[in-house]
């Protein structure tokens, strides 16, 4: 039970009451009496805990963490196989006070609505869900290119709002969760967010992803590592008690086709399917598994005590294996640091750039948000 000390009873001289002495036992701190009564006598101390609602707030989506829920939507939905988006997420307001929970008032700052109903209150020690959507139709205000692209700057964005929850808590009567939503007119069309968008503005992580604001990760002239890649190509477990984890934040290639990641030994190089993300979910933040559209992208693996890599599909993290290598890295990966700038240990995201498709070589565009995972429990090993 989650007690609030608000104050202690005093006399009303104000002298603060302090325990009297064990039953028995001589007050030889007493003043003299003064009238029957002793002068500046302390009566004995009882201790008044006042009973409060207390609010905390839970995002069930837990990326990219309990402070921010993420959001997209697509005005004109893919022909053949129509877009299932992340417009949708659920917050859960858990009462862990001893009083009822009186919500007052839920304020949005942006695009955003409770998809529902809302609780008007909560009992104590109880929690409810709250259902928000992302409602955005057109283009937000255009500040500077955030797009993957350069030929349809302005058909795609962010907004960035937020959601004030006003209640009878008295240590926090007002608090806020952080909203941000990625509008596009159309499916793909170069409207997609670029990596930096997917990572820095909507989800607010702190990695540097590369100096200045950039669509795309170019390779010119071979190999180049930008912002605070690192530059691995293979990995062991940091701890070998535990699986390695693997979740996907955001898919943002060419719409309905699965996606399969796997990871390999180093020593013989066959391929281990970690998940299969879902075809109708190429255009997403969170996406969730091939035909467990219920259940987020996320799996564990445990691949033994020697060095392993990682394969999306026909692109591998070791360059030297990929059919196309002129173009340097496929898979790049970047410490996770978290909104206030914290390094995540053994925790980062691997960057995914399309070269094969179809099982066929294509062109590079270098925008590495392909397919965006966070791996957990993992060390660097090198080349």
């Amino acid at each position: 039970m989650l007690f609030r000390l608000l104050r202690l009873r005093s006399q009303q001289n104000g002298s603060p009451e302090r325990p009297s002495p064990p039953q028995g036992a001589v007050n030889r701190a007493s003043p003299p009496t003064s009238g029957g009564r002793a002068a500046g006598f302390v009566e004995p101390l009882e201790s008044r805990m006042l009973l409060s609602a207390s609010l905390t707030l839970q995002n069930l989506d837990v990326l990219p963490g309990p402070e921010r829920m993420i959001f997209n939507r697509i005005n004109v939905l893919d022909p053949k196989v129509p877009n299932r988006v992340h417009d949708r997420g659920v917050l859960r307001l858990q009462n862990t006070g001893d009083q009822t929970l009186i919500i007052q008032s839920l304020k949005f700052n942006g695009p955003w609505k409770i998809a529902g109903s809302a609780p008007t209150s909560i009992a104590p020690g109880k929690s409810a869900d709250v259902t928000i959507q992302f409602t955005a139709t057109s283009a937000p205000k255009f500040t500077y290119n955030q797009t993957a692209g350069t030929s349809n700057t302005t058909r795609g964005g962010a907004y960035i709002g937020s959601l004030t929850i006003t209640t009878n808590d008295p240590n926090r009567p007002a608090q806020i969760e952080e909203l941000a939503g990625w509008w596009q007119q159309q499916s793909e069309h170069a409207e997609e967010p670029s990596l930096q968008s997917v990572v820095n503005l909507i989800s607010n992580y702190k990695t540097n992803i590369s100096p200045g604001k950039v669509p795309w990760l170019q390779e010119p002239n071979g190999k180049k590592l930008f912002g605070e890649e690192v530059n691995s190509a293979y990995w062991t477990v940091a701890n070998p008690a535990k699986n390695v984890g693997v979740r996907a934040l955001a898919s943002f290639h060419s719409q309905g086709f699965a996606v399969n990641a796997s990871w390999f030994a180093k020593s013989n190089k066959a391929a281990h399917t970690i998940m299969t993300v879902a075809a109708n979910e190429g255009q997403t933040f969170l996406p969730h598994l091939q035909g467990q559209s219920a259940t987020p992208a996320a799996a564990s693996f445990s691949p033994g005590g020697g060095p392993f890599g990682f394969r999306i599909d026909k692109e591998w993290s070791d360059d030297r294996l990929n059919l196309q290598t002129a173009g340097g890295h496929h898979i790049r990966f970047y410490p996770v640091r978290d909104h206030l700038g914290n390094v995540l240990p053994n925790t980062y995201f691997l960057c995914l750039d399309y070269a094969v498709k179809g099982g066929s070589v294509s062109a590079e565009n270098f925008d590495f948000q392909d397919q965006v995972y966070i791996v957990t429990n993992v060390k660097p090993a090198g080349n």
